[in-house]
């Protein structure tokens, strides 16, 4: 099967808002009372979306590695590392 110019969605095929997604990032970055503002200015904004990854699981037998609090985690870990590293560089 040729793949060259397919287009895939990888997700865990969760349904949650953008609100929901960022309260459940600052929850896992343990500032879960922070509140973000919301100034609803966004022209054309899809208000509720979800990716769709049953082609790459039919396709290429793909699926998630692990759960979606999990896969937050180790992208928050991974941002703070890379932010702690250009801290360090740039205070040198």
């Amino acid at each position: 099967m040729k793949l060259v110019g397919e287009a895939f969605n990888f997700s865990y095929e969760v349904q949650l808002t953008a609100r929901e997604m960022v309260d459940k990032i600052l929850a896992l970055m343990g500032s879960p009372d922070l509140t973000p503002a919301v100034l609803n200015q966004a022209a054309n904004e899809i208000p509720e979306q979800y990716l769709d990854s049953a082609k790459a699981r039919d396709v290429l037998a793909w699926h998630p590695s692990f759960g979606l609090d999990e896969g937050l985690r180790e992208t928050i870990r991974w941002y703070e590392e890379r932010i702690s590293q250009e801290r360090a560089r740039v205070n040198d």
